[in-house]
Order: structure tokens, then sequence, then C-alpha cells
């Protein structure tokens, strides 16, 4: 139970909200193929930060050994991936009805959520009052740049902000900056923390 009351939700998308794309296609793939890429963490954290495109990506997997696929098919497979949690969605629209203030907070490349991710879940916006991610702000999880960002853009307090992510790193590192921390692994434990918080949702 927190001692603030808690007026703002910001989620991570990846492992949350949607489910993991490079990183499942990585996991999925790995295991088939027996390939293990130790570099893997820097490259994404280069494609998160707008260093490395979508094509890059794209390259970079066509040369583990194994992958035959051609470059079309390896971003169909990728794409494929992409799937959203509807229950968790209703949650934040209940939420966000509530009058809570709620925040989309992604360690992700813009072009994959302009190309993709807006137009397969066209109300995917309307969920949020902030969307940053982090290509576009040049700042990553778990560095506490883009955290404090985002109390900026939304206009909150930590002790008044739950942040929610799939990474006890990123989790960890909220935390430290006074910002309540939710450690996600599936939409109903959630709606069951938020209920324990005298929010009451369906």
């Amino acid at each position: 139970m927190t001692e603030h009351k808690i007026n703002t939700f910001i989620f991570d998308c990846f492992g949350v909200i949607c489910d993991p794309v490079l990183n499942g296609w990585y996991n999925e793939n790995r295991l088939k193929k027996g390939f293990v890429d130790e570099n893997l963490k820097n490259v994404f954290e280069k494609f998160d930060l707008g260093e490395l495109s979508e094509e890059d990506m794209i390259d970079y997997f066509s040369k583990y050994e194994g992958v035959n696929s051609s470059k079309d098919e390896l971003r169909e497979q990728i794409d494929s991936l992409l799937g959203i949690d509807s229950n968790l969605v209703k949650t934040i629209k209940e939420l966000k009805n509530k009058g809570y203030k709620t925040a989309l907070l992604s360690n992700a490349n813009a072009a994959f959520f302009n190309r993709k991710v807006y137009p397969t879940y066209p109300e995917f916006k309307n969920l949020f009052d902030e969307i940053i991610i982090s290509s576009e702000v040049g700042m990553v999880k778990p560095y506490k740049d883009i955290y404090l960002h985002t109390l900026s853009r939304i206009d909150s307090k930590p002790e008044e902000s739950l942040f929610v992510d799939d990474s006890k790193a990123n989790v960890d590192a909220a935390e430290e900056l006074g910002i309540n921390g939710f450690l996600y692994t599936d939409s109903d434990s959630f709606l069951e923390y938020v209920n324990s918080l005298g929010i009451n949702l369906e």
C-alpha cells in the first residue's frame, strides 16, 4: 500500500500493453536455431535511442547463423508478433475515464509505432495523456533522466505516480526516484493491485 494517493499511471509498452516484438522474435528463434547474442542488449539500446533504424535491425538479425529468411520475410515475422492485451487496455481506459492521468513510457523506436502500432490499434494514442518513446527523447530506461522527463511532461509528482513495467531493473530505477513501482506479470494481478489502492474498477 502506498502512503500517497496515486493520481498518475505510467505504463511500459512491450511486455506490458503489447507483446514483445523484436525481443519476442529473438527469444523464439534463439531456442529454435540455438544462437546466442551477448551484444544484443547494446544493439537494442542503440535502436531505442534512434541510432539504429528498423532496417538496421532487420539487417542485423538476417546475419544470424541459421536465419534463411529474406528481409521482407523477417519483417513480416517480427510484425506478426505484435499483439495487445485487451484486458489491460480496458483497465487503462477506465482509469482515464475516472480522471487519472495516464502515460506511456517505452524503450522503443518511434518508427515502429508510426508504421505498425498506431495503424493496427487506432485507439492506442487515446489511452494516454502523454506518450514518451525513448528514440524521440534520446533517453532510455533505466536511466533516471527519462523518468524525470516523463513526470515533467505529465506534470506529476513521483510519490503520486505508479510506474508499471515488466523489467525489475526499470521498476527499481523508478522507485529510487520516489516513484511507486509495480512489476507487471499479467492484467489480472495488476487490476487486483489497482483495486487494493482503493480505486474500484471492474
